[in-house]
């Protein structure tokens, strides 16, 4: 079962300028996860949408 959860709008700012800005995205929204939504896995990001799957 295929879950979709928002992605925090601050994110995109706070990775603004990175070197590893893609990498960098996905590991604030996989720790975003972990906080928010423990029994969730990330498939993937699709704009600013995690779509997770249960564990």
């Amino acid at each position: 079962m295929k879950c979709i959860v928002d992605i925090p709008d601050c994110y995109v700012w706070l990775t603004e300028g990175a070197r590893n800005r893609p990498s960098l995205f996905k590991r604030y929204v996989i720790g975003y996860l972990k906080i928010t939504h423990p029994e969730l896995e990330l498939i993937k990001i699709d704009g600013m949408k995690a779509v997770c799957k249960k564990k």
